[in-house]
């Protein structure tokens, strides 16, 4: 078979879907990864063939322009006056127009590559909605892959998007006429705990953790003596949400007051934000975040999807001190397993901080409940058994 993913170029995205493509690899399929040009050197550093494909997207700029909207007060409380709302907000057609033409900016270039490749199978990302159209203009499935906890595969979502101002004139453009979810199926890494009800085309899968590569540390293959507190802001969120709600300084003040190893592991050029650091704090740039998670206590983010996940997988309870609204309901999510503590930027300050993380050291409960999300995750479906369901789908076989 050959298989189409389709990527946004936001290196994070590229990281959920990486270790599926690599499934197929091992498989023995032909791979190759559609990528805005900012994205290339992600995916081919990571071993896969990249194509370029339409522009690079400014999506710090974006999140600008829309935030100050998505953080309204004024929650809508139906699915009409959320399209209602957005769609008039924030000028240039809304956020939700917005964001919808990002996710769509690269279809030409996507429609073509397929009509001359001729995938048999195009799996994209909920920011690439582009390989979607692509998908049905050569007639072979599309599969949405979800990057966290979403809306998008369930029955919700479904409604969401038949009443999305302009989303069916994006497939019309090429001829196609879409009725209902334009995915034939939905992929999805989260563990069901922290997922919305599922529509009956989502398929869960185990979420395999890749952020990045690297060499593994000297210092990381002896056992930590103390616990090890790891701190994380992501790769970008220092930019989209701005530097005020960069609390990395403040996380590793409150540290300070608990007997534990500190670790704070920070995305490339965030190194400025933080500033003095108190002696026997260490400071990694650009460390993958699993290669620290089997070793680490407790985790401390902003509310990542990636960093969630990824110390999931390792049954490692977490504090999420989250701002951006994504981030608020992936923190949220896995609180509610039991398994951390969610708490808003705006209401927290160093008191705050470490009595949470003494609850999470202290609190057997919390540790109980990570290894339940943990089993869970590792309850579901392999990458191999997806691929194995997906040429099922396709008629198709490696063999």
């Amino acid at each position: 078979m050959k298989v189409l993913f389709v990527t946004s170029g936001w290196p994070t995205h590229f990281y959920l879907v990486a270790p599926l493509a690599w499934a197929f690899r091992v498989r023995g399929h032909e791979v190759r990864v559609a990528v805005p040009p900012s994205g290339v050197a992600t995916v081919t550093g990571a071993g896969l063939p990249a194509v370029r494909v339409g522009r690079d997207i400014d999506f710090m700029e974006l999140r600008r322009q829309t935030l100050p909207h998505e953080l309204s007060d004024e929650r809508p409380e139906t699915f009409e006056e959320l399209t209602e709302r957005f769609a008039s907000d924030g000028g240039d057609g809304g956020v939700l127009g917005q964001w919808q033409d990002a996710s769509f900016a690269a279809t030409e270039d996507l429609v073509r590559l397929a009509r001359r490749w001729r995938p048999d199978l195009v799996i994209a990302d909920t920011m690439s909605i582009g390989g979607l159209v692509a998908a049905h203009v050569v007639g072979v499935p599309a599969i949405r892959h979800l990057l966290a906890t979403d809306i998008l595969g369930s029955v919700d979502g479904e409604g969401l998007l038949d009443i999305l101002p302009g989303f069916r004139e994006h497939f019309a453009q090429y001829g196609v006429a879409l009725a209902g979810d334009p995915a034939h199926l939905t992929l999805d890494p989260c563990p069901p705990s922290m997922q919305h009800p599922p529509a009956p085309s989502r398929r869960q899968i185990r979420f395999v953790p890749y952020n990045g590569t690297a060499t593994v540390p000297r210092w990381l293959r002896e056992p930590p003596t103390r616990p090890r507190v790891c701190v994380t802001w992501g790769t970008t969120s220092a930019w989209s949400a701005g530097e005020s709600k960069f609390l990395v300084p403040e996380i590793v003040e409150a540290l300070g007051e608990l007997d534990v190893e500190i670790i704070v592991t920070l995305g490339a050029g965030q190194r400025r934000f933080l500033g003095e650091t108190p002696p026997g704090v260490r400071v990694l740039e650009g460390l993958p975040l699993h290669l620290l998670m089997p070793t680490t206590a407790v985790l401390i983010n902003q509310g990542g999807s990636a960093s969630i996940l990824t110390g999931a997988r390792y049954a490692v309870p977490q504090l999420c001190v989250a701002y951006l609204p994504e981030q608020v309901n992936d923190g949220e999510a896995y609180a509610s397993t039991g398994a951390g503590i969610c708490l808003h930027v705006e209401k927290i300050d160093a008191e705050t901080h470490g009595r949470a993380v003494g609850s999470l050291l202290g609190d057997p409960s919390y540790r109980r409940a990570a290894e339940r999300v943990r089993d869970e995750m590792t309850r579901q479906p392999s990458l191999a058994e997806t691929v194995s369901m997906l040429e099922d789908l396709c008629g198709r076989s490696a063999g």
